[in-house]
């Protein structure tokens, strides 16, 4: 029996089917860029059967692309869930839907958990969370067995472009002002992405199934923090500036993570120090430019 990684050649799905492959686990890739689109059912049903399990991590995942085109996020994190979900039911395939801590947007009571109820910010979020309910309803309708993982945000070797650690390490190399937005309080739960991957595969090769899962880090690192850091550890003489605060921010990002440790014995341990310093070894070594996205 092999499993199905979609979104297989993004920062996370590329990097799990390295993963799984080490741990002798036949892998089936599935991207639109190799041509295989999630809103294709035809197509989704073809690759799915046969399967053991499905990584469903295909999806719009950048929170200014959902912004600029709402459209094509509902058809990819949406309906594309609903196919997945509808073949995942057909042929009794179990589903592994990647979700995002974003759902839980701002909080009264910190850490949230998997029992908090979600409140998303922005549009990005709100599209995963339907994501996850489509999931829920063909497990209450028909019984898919299913896992919904949502990720705290991520960064090291390979971080998109999009994402904050980038653009800022990008502006301190560039000797650029490293711009952070509002007051710089709001936090993130900076998860290694190797620290991501063996989750998910912890949680696979637990055999546990039907729940929710928070795949996070619990330390918690201020935006200002994030710039301070970066700044040093590129030796940059760039000044840190504040700039606006962002329309949909979630301001604290701290995340529970005792069920993923007491049920699959899984916990993150690469520290935010040791996970930058591995991401700017990387970011040296292959040149990156930053684009200049808005999402710290």
């Amino acid at each position: 029996m092999s499993v199905l990684i979609t979104g297989s050649s993004g920062f996370i799905g590329s990097r799990l089917a390295h993963m799984l492959v080490s741990h002798n686990i036949e892998v089936e890739l599935f991207d639109i860029a190799d041509g295989k689109d999630v809103c294709n059912i035809d197509t989704v049903r073809k690759s799915v059967s046969g399967k053991e399990a499905v990584f469903h991590l295909a999806a719009v995942a950048d929170v200014n692309e959902a912004k600029k085109h709402p459209l094509r996020t509902l058809a990819t994190n949406v309906k594309g869930t609903w196919n997945m979900a509808m073949a995942c039911m057909e042929y009794d395939v179990d589903m592994f839907f990647a979700s995002t801590c974003a759902v839980y947007g701002n909080q009264k009571r910190h850490p949230v958990s998997e029992l908090s109820t979600p409140n998303p910010a922005e549009l990005y979020a709100s599209s995963k969370l339907a994501g996850e309910d489509v999931v829920r309803g063909f497990h209450n309708t028909y019984g898919l067995p299913y896992n919904i993982m949502r990720f705290a945000t991520v960064y090291g070797e390979g971080t998109k472009p999009s994402l904050g650690t980038h653009i800022l390490m990008g502006q301190a190399i560039r000797g650029e002002p490293i711009t952070v937005h509002g007051d710089g309080k709001q936090t993130r739960a900076l998860t290694y992405i190797l620290d991501i991957v063996d989750g998910i595969t912890a949680l696979y090769e637990s055999g546990r199934i039907n729940s929710t899962w928070n795949i996070a880090t619990d330390e918690e690192v201020s935006a200002l923090r994030m710039a301070q850091d970066i700044k040093k550890i590129t030796g940059s003489k760039s000044e840190i500036i504040f700039v606006p605060q962002r329309t949909g921010q979630t301001f604290k990002e701290s995340i529970a993570t005792a069920k993923m440790e007491a049920e699959v014995g899984w916990s993150a341990n690469t520290s935010w120090k040791d996970g930058l310093l591995r991401m700017y070894e990387w970011f040296r070594s292959t040149n990156q430019v930053s684009n200049k996205y808005d999402i710290v």
